[in-house]
């Protein structure tokens, strides 16, 4: 009884220390893709995407209810940086809904025209808002009623002076302006916020390293049956199954853990979900897998773009070509050789673009009508004897490589049974087997990336090589690598394409997600390197060409490859059997 009026009380008051109509609100996600297009008609950066952003905290004067109710300690605040734009999950400041949802309108406006810093918030804001108001008369009457209104019902920002910039800092945020990005340091971080910045910054740095070799022992934690319990408290039999729940990076560092992995004789490794970061290195027996990656050399460097400083960084990403050893040859998987009957009767009707030669003194059968007219001539022997026919296959001219991003998130399942990168394999074992009935030259790589130091470029088929059962257990032996730097391997890839002399050359990039690295490759900068090597790409006379099952691609994608150079594959079971018919149709 208790704890239902606890939560009762704690709901009223909330309630009440409430100045926002819920009734009137409006969400970011229903009308996200106007914003968007609307940020793009102002004139605003098209590689930035919209974003929701967190709540801050910030020591401002708050009412009576709200110290009663615990609220007023957090606000939403629209604010941008290079990588994106960031608004409010919702706004519900005013009592009509167009007016709520006109506010979301001007925050992209005001986006578009400031560039605030700790130092100009005040006066930044109101030289925008002012030139938004002599250009839009849409903006002023919005403006005029919002401003009047705020001020009515939040005393606490009429105190606000233009000429003093402290004040739009110290006091009461305003819902109508832009503010400083999260990562620059300014006032409107709570000092909590700041201990929290440095506190994961330092443990970040917390990697400790046994001095020792440890005996160890890996062992397979994924099965769902692992970890079943009996046990009887009470005389009460239960059964409880073992969960798997992944660590928070925001939980504490163990001081022990040094210690602890020195006093261990054995070590035992599991395979965790969560790919964070480690906090101890240790050399371990670890047993060699059967598969080994050789690395072809010590890597060479290639340039990147920065779009900041708008020039290439010269050498500044290290390409490590790989292949791998000892795959164990396979045939074409029993689960494939349907799908791959399916497409052979497709792939038939490009075998019959022949071109047919006629009137041949030896050939590959016998023209019927001309060995006719030859027989019933009354001069047989002074008739040609021409009567055989012959059909030549068209000659393709045309060089097909395919890059495959094996990042870490094809680790991801589609089903309990089938992973992304399980898709990729199948997906590229039926492309080759496609290709190769078609004769058509081709070349397969995958790529990962961890930083600019090391961008793993695996070879699974050059241009030189025959497909065979080799080529299929390499394919087989695929697995997720690390992260996304998309633009090293596109460059890289182009280069292996420029050097064949075929007339028409094609680049397929299969990909489940937009490039990123763990430095400050997420976000805009590998955007837009990206769409730089893109352009260096089609300089080169190089047609790129992207397969993404990521559905969100539709918001990137377009920016880097153009309108009609990508296709949004939204169920990835079906990777294997459209990626040969995307390539059918790219090359008729």
């Amino acid at each position: 009884m208790d704890e239902k009026v606890g939560k009762f009380w704690d709901h009223y008051v909330t309630k009440k220390a409430s100045r926002l109509f819920k009734d009137e609100e409006v969400t970011f996600a229903d009308i996200a893709k106007g914003l968007k297009l609307f940020y793009h008609l102002l004139g605003g950066e098209k590689a930035k995407e919209l974003h929701i952003t967190d709540k801050r905290s910030i020591h401002t004067s708050r009412t009576l209810m709200e110290r009663f109710s615990g609220t007023g300690k957090t606000f939403f605040l629209a604010w941008q940086d290079e990588k994106g734009i960031y608004l409010p999950a919702s706004l519900a400041y005013f009592p009509l809904k167009t007016h709520n949802e006109m506010h979301y309108y001007w925050l992209i406006a005001m986006l578009s025209n400031v560039t605030v810093n700790t130092q100009n918030i005040s006066s930044e804001n109101t030289r925008a808002s002012n030139l938004l108001i002599e250009k839009y008369p849409g903006f002023c009457e919005f403006y005029t009623y919002s401003h009047r209104y705020l001020c009515e019902h939040y005393p606490e920002l009429s105190t606000d002076e233009p000429s003093l910039e402290a004040s739009s800092v110290d006091n009461y945020p305003n819902p109508l302006w832009i503010y400083p990005s999260l990562s620059s340091s300014n006032k409107l971080l709570s000092i909590d916020d700041e201990e929290e910045v440095h506190r994961q910054r330092d443990e970040e740095n917390k990697t400790e390293i046994l001095k020792m070799k440890k005996k160890s022992e890996q062992i397979d934690d994924k099965k769902e049956t692992d970890g079943l319990l009996l046990f009887l408290p009470e005389s009460i039999m239960s059964l409880m199954e073992q969960v798997r729940v992944d660590r928070q990076e925001n939980d504490s560092f163990n001081e022990d853990a040094l210690y602890n992995a020195e006093d261990l004789e054995e070590i035992t490794l599991g395979q965790k979900d969560a790919n964070l970061s480690a906090r101890i290195k240790m050399d371990l027996d670890i047993s060699a897998n059967s598969v080994e990656e050789y690395p072809l050399g010590k890597g060479h460097f290639i340039d990147e773009w920065d779009y900041k400083k708008e020039l290439y960084l010269k050498n500044y990403v290290c390409i490590k070509p790989i292949i791998s050893l000892h795959t164990e040859p396979i045939e074409l998987p029993k689960r494939l050789q349907k799908m791959m009957r399916r497409i052979q009767s497709e792939l038939d009707i490009m075998e019959l673009d022949r071109i047919k030669r006629d009137n041949l003194p030896y050939g590959d059968e016998i023209n019927i009508g001309t060995w006719i007219d030859y027989k019933g001539h009354q001069n047989r022997s002074n008739h040609p004897q021409r009567f055989f026919q012959t059909y030549e296959r068209k000659m393709r001219d045309m060089s097909t490589l395919i890059l495959a991003d094996v990042s870490l998130s094809t680790e991801a399942g589609i089903t309990q049974e089938i992973r992304v990168i399980d898709m990729i394999q199948d997906a590229l074992m039926v492309f080759s087997e496609s290709l190769h009935r078609l004769r058509d030259r081709f070349a397969i790589y995958t790529f990962s990336s961890i930083k600019n130091t090391k961008v793993n470029f695996h070879i699974i088929k050059n241009f030189k090589e025959s497909y065979s059962d080799t080529i299929r257990g390499r394919i087989h032996a695929i697995k997720p690598g690390y992260y996304t730097r998309m633009g090293a391997g596109i460059r890289e890839s182009a280069k292996i394409l420029a050097k064949q002399q075929s007339a028409n050359k094609l680049l397929l990039i299969l990909s489940d997600g937009k490039p990123n690295d763990v430095d400050r490759y997420d976000g805009r900068y590998g955007i837009e390197d990206t769409k730089k090597a893109i352009e260096e790409v089609k300089k080169m006379g190089i047609t790129p060409f992207c397969i993404t099952i990521d559905i969100d691609a539709k918001e990137y994608l377009p920016y880097l490859f153009g309108r009609n150079s990508y296709a949004v594959i939204r169920d990835a079971k079906k990777l294997p059997k459209v990626l040969p018919e995307i390539y059918m149709n790219l090359t008729k």
